[in-house]
């Protein structure tokens, strides 16, 4: 079978889509684009695919090939459980370089991805099912991303090469497990694990006026306590699908947390050295479970901006007193707002984790 390299630039696309589509059919294999890197592509529903991929690749036949959607519906299709971190992950990131790991109807794991590339996804709508699609390469070797070297390996085993240029990253899509229980990065792309666990996670916002002094203190004691109450290092909570940030609703970007807070902080060990100031904006507001406000008056002006979010913005303190702000006053000054900070932080814990 002499492989068919066809330039999607050159090609009648609905032509080449049909061609490539009836080899899939006939159960060969095909060279199919994408963002990431090119894809060795099989039908699931014939017999020989799965075998003829794993010889291909010298690998494991039982180990899982990952499935490519055109869209939604093809995650439905395949019986695979959807939950909320996933949800916010494929409105983010899809059609794009995430594969996610999602429990199928079996109980079992199955990897499931959505290229951005539109051919492909046209190939995958006319097939009528999810395709398997793994990096063109030898186990444990690195993948071919030149269409070329792409032709001179696989002119005797594949049908088709369609050939749409250099991908446009050249690196494998970051793969994440959210089947059980933490959601777990397991290989990074382009898309860092900060990235994903961020976007994940429900977001809990806390609002002062600077955010330098009194937001930033609550944002990183919050995440002391829940972790404390997780049983697991503050750092490892985003992982458990909690996101603490903060905000204001006067600053500039990228200030740093004020000299009181960061030795009021430092008093009970907490780092502020890394904080950088934020405005509060509807990226984040709509975006937020919960939204803390330090003092009446960033309730009032995010509820007259945001009037849709009025269920969700409440005073840190549950007796909906203000802490005051400490800005300006020394460091007792700033000692009585972080004690004031970290007794109402206490009290809402249950909020976030029950």
């Amino acid at each position: 079978m002499p492989l068919r390299h066809e330039r999607l630039a050159d090609a009648n696309p609905d032509a080449l889509c049909s061609d490539v589509t009836a080899s899939l059919q006939r159960g060969e294999m095909s060279i199919l684009p994408t963002e990431t890197v090119y894809g060795l592509t099989a039908l699931p529903s014939h017999e020989q695919a799965a075998e003829r991929v794993s010889n291909w690749k010298g690998r494991d036949a039982k180990q899982p090939l990952t499935f490519h959607v055109a869209d939604i519906d093809d995650v439905k299709k395949l019986g695979a459980k959807i939950g909320l971190a996933a949800e916010r992950l494929i409105e983010r990131y899809w059609p794009g370089p995430l594969t996610l790991i999602l429990k199928g109807p079996d109980g079992n794991s199955i990897g499931v991805r959505q290229p951005a590339n539109e051919f492909t996804r046209k190939v995958i709508k006319a097939c009528g099912e999810p395709l398997w699609m793994t990096s063109v390469n030898a186990t444990g070797e690195s993948p071919l991303l030149e269409p070329k070297d792409i032709a001179a390996a696989c002119q005797a085993d594949v049908a088709f090469l369609v050939d749409d240029g250099a991908s446009p990253i050249g690196v494998a899509s970051t793969v994440v497990r959210v089947d059980r229980g933490p959601i777990e990065v397991l290989r990074e792309g382009i898309l860092t694990r900060d990235e994903v666990l961020g976007t994940a996670a429900d977001l809990i916002l806390f609002v002062c006026t600077g955010n330098t002094c009194r937001s930033p203190l609550a944002e990183a004691m919050a995440r002391e306590e829940i972790g404390q109450a997780m049983g697991i290092p503050a750092n490892e909570v985003l992982a458990r699908g909690i996101k603490f940030a903060s905000a204001g609703t006067a600053t500039v970007p990228g200030m740093s947390a004020s000299d009181g807070s960061l030795k009021a902080g430092a008093e009970t060990g907490l780092d502020l050295n890394n904080h950088r100031s934020q405005p509060i904006d509807s990226s984040l507001w709509q975006r937020a479970m919960k939204i803390y406000c330090l003092g009446d008056s960033h309730r009032q002006t995010l509820l007259a901006e945001a009037p849709e979010c009025a269920d969700k913005i409440e005073l840190l303190r549950p007796d909906g007193m203000d802490i005051a702000d400490p800005y300006g006053g020394d460091l007792q000054v700033y000692q009585r707002a972080r004690d004031e900070i970290h007794a109402a932080v206490k009290a809402r814990t249950g909020d976030w984790w029950p």
